[in-house]
Formats: C-alpha cells, structure tokens, sequence
C-alpha cells in the first residue's frame, strides 16, 4: 500500500512531463515518414508585385519574362529530396531548376520596365501637294470681277506659264478676254495647248463667242469661223455642239443669211432635242419664215411659233431663251393677217 501510495505521488509531481511527452511521441515517431516539403511555385504576373516588392512598380511582369519555354503540355520537375512535382507550363508557371527546357536572354536587363516594341500601324499622310498655278488664277477671277481685265490677262497668263491644275481654265479664261480684244491669233494659241478634250471645245467656244460679242463685221467673220471650227471638229458634244450652231443661226440673221441661218437652226432641231436650245430654235425659224426674203412662207412661221409655244408650256426657260411674251404677240398678228 506504501508502493501504491509512492507511485501516485510520483505521478502527480511529472503530469506536466508525461502529458507533454504523450503528445509529441507520435510526431516525432511519424514525421519523418509523412512530411514532405511544400511545392514552391513562382508568383503569377498578376500577383508579382503583392509578393516581390523589390520589382519596381511599373513592371507588371517578373523578371524572369525574358524567359522563353518550350510548348509542352506540362513538365516534371524533382525536388530536393527526389518527389516529383507536376507544373503546367500554360500557367505562367516555371521551375526553378529546369535546365532542358529555359533559355534565358541574357541580352536584355532582368530588371526594369519592359518596353514593348513601337508598332506604326499609322499610314504616313500625304504631303498636300500645292497647285503653283492656282493663286494667280484666282487673282485673275478676282480682277475680272471688278472688269479689270489688263490686269486678269496677266493673272491668267501668269498661271499658264507655271503649268499646274488651275493653267487649263485660266487658258479659257484667257481666250475669251484675248478674243474681246481681237487677239484672235493669241486665243487660238491657247485653244491649241488645251490637251483636256472637254476644256479643249469648251475653249474653242469661248474664242467663237469672244469674237461674236465685239460686234463689227470683221469679227463676226471670224467668230463664224471659230463656231464653224467647233461644230465639225466636235460635231457631238451635247452641250457645247447645239450651242455654236444655235450661236452661228443668230450672228447669220443678224448679216440677213436667212437660208444658212435656218440650215444651222434645223441641225439643232434634228439631232439635239434634249438640248436647252431645241425649243429657242423654233421660235428663230419662226423669225426666218416671217422675214422679208425669197422664201417667206407665214404659215411655216406660224406653225414654228406654235410649236415653240406648245413646247415651253409648264417650263422655266432659262435667261436669254424665254420667248413665251413675243410669241404670243407674233401669234396674235400672224392670226389675224392670214
């Protein structure tokens, strides 16, 4: 019982010991077995700066981003004490120990702000190529508003000379004032230099008209001259064609040609009825059919007349083509004397 009694007292004095020993028996018996050492994995780029604060704060990527792999769909890497460690390559993820499958660059610094490459995605923008002709031709525009024409001629002729975009109209523009003066040799010149087909007739006309508005018989000789020229050069430009013959019917009535003019006038009628002057030219053979020569016919007068009336009915005409006034009145005394 004194046996009994001694152990107790024994046992109640080490409780602390024996409890503390009876805990930590089996660690220390199955740590050694069990334990292994933690997979150590880089930090993603997302999260390197929260666990690298030595990278400086504007590299949104490891240093190691240099670093190329090879595709593979995962490689095993052995840690220090020989077990194995799967890491996937898609993830960002590189081991540490990998000789077989890194290359390093080591060209470039592993630390620092990565600067990626500058990609011109963006076209060069043409240079504005400047017309050297265009200023002196709008000079000559500008001094021909204020019928300075001495001083657009030299405008004009300044901007042919320098042979840019804007030497082409201010030829035309050059060949009318040159036709008002008599320079009919010069306006031709310019006529001549056109290489535009369209600017070229348009030019031509400009001559033809020129010489026509001076008004003296030696110009209107010659004006004749330039819209005969026109015609069969160009015999089938809608707009310009219709208009020199529709011109050359006017000037011959004036010089009391009535059979040419009326030639002239027919020619539009026939072979230009979607032009402006198709209705006008009815209304001129009209004038012709009831003016003093061997083939006056009042009848055919009226018929024209009528013809004009009938067709400009609902129309606007234009400035210059607007007959509708005198062709009533014709109409009315034509009536009554039949």
């Amino acid at each position: 019982m004194n046996c009994l009694t001694k152990c107790l007292y024994w046992f109640e004095k080490q409780w602390l010991v024996l409890t503390i020993a009876f805990f930590l028996f089996p660690v220390c018996i199955f740590h050694p077995i069990t334990a292994e050492p933690p997979e150590i994995f880089l930090p993603f780029p997302e999260t390197w700066k929260e666990t690298n604060p030595n990278v400086d704060e504007f590299n949104t990527a490891p240093s190691s981003a240099n670093i190329q792999t090879k595709p593979k769909e995962s490689s095993t890497v052995s840690n220090q004490n020989g077990n194995n460690i799967q890491t996937p390559t898609n993830s960002g993820v590189v081991p540490s120990n990998s000789k077989d499958q890194v290359s390093i660059n080591t060209s470039l610094p592993t630390s620092g702000p990565i600067q990626e490459p500058k990609v011109q995605d963006k076209k060069k923008k043409k240079k504005e190529v400047i017309d050297p002709s265009k200023a002196s031709f709008q000079k000559g525009k500008a001094y021909l508003s204020r019928d300075q024409k001495k001083s657009a001629e030299q405008e004009f002729a300044d901007s042919y000379n320098k042979e840019g975009d804007s030497a082409k109209y201010s030829r035309t523009e050059n060949t009318n004032l040159f036709g008002l003066d008599g320079k009919d040799k010069e306006s031709s010149g310019l006529v001549e230099k056109q290489e535009d087909p369209d600017l070229k007739i348009k030019t031509q006309f400009e001559l033809a008209r020129s010489l026509d508005r001076i008004g003296n018989p030696d110009s209107e000789e010659k004006a004749y001259k330039e819209y005969l020229k026109l015609v069969t050069e160009f015999p089938k430009h809608p707009e310009l064609t219709p208009r020199a013959h529709y011109a050359m019917a006017i000037l011959l009535i004036r010089k009391k040609e009535f059979r040419s003019a009326a030639h002239q006038l027919v020619n539009v009628i026939k072979n230009f009825k979607e032009s402006e002057e198709f209705l006008p030219a009815h209304y001129y053979l009209g004038k012709i059919y009831e003016s003093s020569w061997d083939e006056r016919d009042l009848e055919r007068s009226l018929k024209y007349y009528q013809l004009y009336l009938n067709g400009i009915d609902g129309k606007n005409p234009k400035p210059g083509y607007d007959f509708r006034k005198e062709t009533r009145e014709r109409l009315r005394v034509l009536g009554s004397s039949i």
